[in-house]
């Protein structure tokens, strides 16, 4: 049962600080450890990158907010008319070195390679991707993740898709787990063989047309 309502916006770049903490605690969650920095000192580098993001004119982020109107969690996605990758900002990796230290830049460009080496094929007419998908830690567990991917899915659909997709990295039982219960199923996953290479993911796919 929901005790939080959400209410799904159209996130701008007036949005940043909440939407750059919520991304930090997303690479944290999913990658637990891969940066030593703390998340206060990672938040000023995705600030950076999704401030790109909205200039580049990439859209499908949405930012939820409670009752109160506090960010509490956010979601992307991709429709086949969507471009697949933006081209990174010209100054990441300086910008990198100030926020997170030489050591910690190493490891996010390594992880940002390891993400790049395997892409899925374009979205034919009535799919869409779902990624960035984070509720923030301090408002887990009473629902808001569940409202969150229904309205999502809503939008999916009011777009014209009739289904959706997204990947869980291995090892993310707690985020595989939350969406097999949603509905979704395991269609993939990335070559096991690939694993050290690669960031190890699953497909996962749910028909949203109704």
């Amino acid at each position: 049962m929901l005790h939080d309502p959400v209410t799904l916006q159209v996130a701008t770049i007036d949005d940043l600080q909440p939407l750059a903490e919520l991304v930090a605690q997303l690479h944290q969650h999913e990658l637990p450890g891969y940066l030593h920095s703390s998340l206060a000192g990672q938040v000023p580098l995705f600030r950076y990158l999704l401030a790109h993001e909205f200039q580049d004119g990439t859209r499908g982020r949405f930012l939820f907010r409670d009752e109160h109107g506090t960010p509490v969690s956010t979601a992307s996605i991709r429709l086949p008319d969507d471009p697949m990758f933006s081209p990174l900002p010209s100054k990441l990796f300086s910008t990198a070195l100030h926020t997170l230290g030489v050591a910690d830049t190493l490891r996010f460009f390594w992880t940002m390679v390891r993400g790049s080496l395997f892409a899925d094929p374009p979205l034919q007419q009535g799919e869409s991707f779902m990624y960035s998908v984070v509720v923030s830690q301090t408002m887990r567990s009473r629902g808001i993740g569940t409202a969150m991917m229904h309205q999502m899915e809503a939008y999916a659909r009011a777009e014209g898709a009739t289904s959706t997709m997204l990947r869980v990295i291995i090892g993310n039982t707690q985020a595989r787990h939350f969406y097999l219960k949603l509905g979704y199923e395991v269609v993939s996953r990335t070559p096991a063989w690939a694993d050290h290479v690669i960031l190890p993911s699953e497909l996962l796919r749910k028909d949203v047309a109704s």
